[in-house]
């Protein structure tokens, strides 16, 4: 790799990783990590599984198991041959010694930055082929690839042992490596068995949204094919020692794992006939290599060209048009941008339509959004190429994947209901409105509150302790609200839930627009075990926009026999929905919600009268005529305006 090369990745490399660091990870894909993700081998996978880590019928890396030892030993043996430097650090469980192996990539830029990717070899006495042979193989074939290239920042590849009995392992690495500054890890935790349904599961706790969306983007532009789902947390994997030490954390698992029909049993081996989906293992591993290269900067070699948003991309984009993105098109290694190549990409229902952009100057461009019905998704993408016609996207795998924004003027807050009294909503069982005592939990989860996340009161279930066993489904349900008019509702409150996983008992919330059908738009996922207040935000838009009686439910139940919960509490309820009326902007003759030279045909008409000005919009007008038009406050539009309006068109 040329020196020039060398140095324009590593500023690419260190201006993504300083934005993930930032919250936005999650938007960054990259040609390396693209690079990187298509080096991963479904052979070199199952090779990993048949060969080295005794995964087959009879096999045992239980904790006296025979396999153990040798297992660790191929684990230690390939990680050398991958030149990384490896130790072998010891722990004790049961007054025997056990053993993690640490496989280090260590950063050029800085070391002392630090991401894990880790996944345990022991078995619960069995073969463990999905459980968790798939998981270290994962591990093992990153190691593989990425070991071939220089890093930004320090890459651990780690192999845990006596996560079965406890986490043990893994808690012991956390404590032994308490001064390591570790900006992400990841548990790859049975990756191994599909039916077909391409699904992965990402569990981690709230605070580790980061690091949880991130890793779901990279699952979208690197996995050729998976979907996935936040499902919720789950600290039962070596991830959760490292977040209960304040780090970001997840697990990557597959979706069917509570289907999987060998879960810690003697069938778990690699002969099991129609068990083991190696090329959703290959994707799987596809995702965690590309967030690796990412997140580390690792420095792939390739030519190619990036894009860089300096403005950021929007959220929301004008009814009306006009909205500008900056674009910045970065050429990487030895790649030249072609003159006049860079477009943007949209479709806002009809397919889509391309918009060459504006050419700023050296590799700088401007976008435009065109008008979209307000309320509306508008996709895009944009696209270049170098010199040698080679096209390059963004996002990386566009038109399959793009981003999104919503055509409106903004959200607005139509109906809130803060509970400092009792809105009059009907409850059943130990449903009830009132102060929460601040108990319950005394067995399993936190206890209740002791007041509102605003103010003293709350709607929850059993204010005074757990829910009951054998419950069935028991509801808070809301009068009915008018959303005539309304389009986007999104539903927002406050939450401090405590609920065993969804295996034993349930938690729901719910919409109606008749009072008799009802649509669920949350259900828990796993455990809920909330020990503070946590805000709540769920689209609700499908069953919602435009409906002039709205019901809102929480639902307590069914539960089982055994394990008590203290349950529901609700705080500070609101629904919100999309602005489509153009504010008004002083300025805006034209009423397009933006001031510039576009609006002086309008503002010169305004000056004549309302009714020319009138007749250049047709008729009618988006906007108000002294709203936009009377710059100096004195309720007349004449000459008095100029001024004015000139300041508003030079952003004065």
């Amino acid at each position: 790799m040329s020196t020039l090369k060398l140095f324009r990745q590593t500023c690419l490399f260190s201006l993504l990783v300083l934005l993930a660091s930032a919250g936005v990870s999650g938007a960054w894909a990259s040609v390396p990590g693209q690079a990187a993700a298509m080096q991963v081998s479904e052979s070199s996978y199952y090779d990993f599984m048949d060969n080295w880590l005794y995964t087959h019928q009879g096999d045992n890396r239980g904790p006296s198991g025979p396999d153990l030892v040798p297992c660790r030993e191929n684990i230690v043996y390939l990680m050398q041959s991958y030149g990384l430097d490896v130790t072998i650090e010891p722990f004790t469980y049961s007054s025997g010694t056990y053993h993690n192996v640490v496989g280090t990539l260590w950063g050029t830029v800085d070391p002392d930055i630090e991401y894990v990717i880790g996944a345990h070899y022991d078995s619960v006495s069995n073969p463990g082929a999905d459980d968790n042979a798939s998981g270290v193989a994962l591990v093992l074939e990153c190691a593989r690839i990425l070991s071939q290239y220089e890093s930004d920042y320090t890459i651990r590849f780690v192999a845990f042992s006596m996560e079965e009995v406890g986490l043990v392992g893994s808690s012991a690495y956390v404590s032994a490596h308490a001064g390591d500054d570790i900006r992400g890890m990841i548990s790859a935790d049975m990756v191994a068995y599909d039916t077909g349904t391409n699904i992965a599961r990402i569990y981690g706790r709230d605070t580790s949204a980061t690091i949880k969306n991130a890793l779901g983007a990279a699952i979208d532009e690197y996995s050729d094919g998976l979907t996935w789902t936040d499902s919720g947390r789950l600290d039962a994997s070596d991830h959760a020692p490292f977040e209960s030490a304040g780090y970001q954390a997840c697990l990557l698992i597959e979706g069917l794992v509570w289907s999987n029909p060998y879960y810690h049993s003697s069938g778990d081996y690699m002969e099991q006939p129609n068990y083991l989906d190696f090329t959703f293992a290959t994707r799987m591993t596809r995702s965690v290599a590309g967030w690796l290269v990412d997140q580390a900067g690792v420095l792939v070699d390739a030519d190619y060209l990036t894009f860089d948003y300096p403005d950021d991309l929007p959220e929301l984009v004008s009814p009306a048009g006009g909205t500008a993105i900056r674009v910045d098109v970065i050429p990487m290694g030895d790649a030249i941008v072609q003159a006049g190549s860079a477009t943007l990409h949209v479709d806002i229902g009809s397919g889509w339509e391309t918009y060459a952009l504006t050419d700023l100057g050296s590799n700088q461009y401007e976008a435009v959004i065109p008008a979209a019905p307000c309320g509306d998704s508008v996709l895009f993408y944009f696209s270049a190429e170098d010199i040698d016609s080679n096209v390059f996207t963004d996002p990386i795998n566009a038109p399959g994947t793009y981003h999104t924004a919503l055509a409106a003027y903004g959200e607005d807050v139509f109906y809130s209901e803060t509970l400092d009294s009792s809105p009059g909503w009907f409850t059943e069982g130990l449903w009830s409105f009132g102060q929460p005592a601040g108990s319950g939990g005394d067995s399993h989860g936190n206890p209740d509150p002791d007041s509102g996340y605003t103010g003293d009161y709350v709607y929850g279930y059993n204010l005074a302790g757990d829910y009951e066993n054998g419950l069935d489904e028991l509801h808070l349900t809301s009068t009915a609200i008018d959303c005539t008019g309304k389009f986007g509702v999104k539903l927002n409150f406050w939450r401090w839930l405590n609920v065993e996983q969804p295996s034993y008992d349930h938690a729901y919330v719910r919409v109606s627009n008749d009072g008799n059908t009802w649509t669920t738009v949350w259900e828990n996922s796993s455990e809920v075990a909330d020990a503070d207040w946590t805000e709540q935000t769920l689209d609700i838009s499908a069953v919602a926009d435009d409906q002039p009686a709205v019901y809102l439910r929480w639902t307590m139940g069914e539960t089982d026999g055994s394990w008590q919960y203290s349950g529901w509490n609700i705080d500070d309820v609101s629904l919100s929905a999309f602005v489509c009326t153009a504010p008004y902007v002083p300025g805006d003759s034209n009423c397009d919600a933006a001031v510039n030279f576009d609006d002086i045909d309008c503002f010169v008409a305004a000056i004549v009268d309302e009714q020319s000005w009138l007749d250049l919009h047709g008729g009618s007008a988006a906007c108000g005529y002294l709203d936009v038009n009377d710059l100096n406050g004195d309720t007349y539009v004449n000459f008095d305006d100029i001024d004015g309006f000139i300041a508003a068109i030079v952003g004065g």
